[in-house]
């Protein structure tokens, strides 16, 4: 049985893939990975947005996108150090840049979620 042969030159099979052919499935899935996560954070991001300003996700979004721009910081790295700060993520580095974008974008409500709606303290999880 003859098999095709594609534009490559290199006949179609059923064996194994190569070595090379693996690894780029793996670089492959590492990009399609980094892909997720970074729309994990912009999601988680557009959420934190979207109960401290009671706002729709796509307001959310452009949010982000034009506090970027304003600050001159990457969007993406908006979106993880606003989750990080929201969650009082001490473990993930955050740009001072970026510390310092969130702290003007939305400071004054990151400070008032702590709080409940009298006021006090809001209650920890534990």
């Amino acid at each position: 049985m003859t098999l095709p042969t594609p534009r490559h030159g290199w006949p179609l099979s059923r064996a194994s893939p190569t070595r090379e052919h693996t690894v780029d499935l793996r670089q492959t899935d590492r990009a399609r990975d980094a892909r997720r996560g970074g729309q994990r954070r912009l999601g988680a991001a557009e959420g934190v947005l979207v109960a401290l300003r009671h706002c729709s996700l796509d307001e959310a979004f452009t949010d982000i996108v034009q506090t970027a721009k304003q600050h001159n910081v990457a969007p993406m790295e908006l979106a993880h150090g606003l989750v990080a700060i929201a969650e009082n993520d001490v473990t993930y580095d955050v740009d001072d840049a970026v510390v310092a974008a969130v702290s003007r974008a939305w400071g004054d409500l990151l400070a008032r979620s702590g709080q409940d709606r009298y006021g006090e303290p809001a209650p920890q999880a534990h």
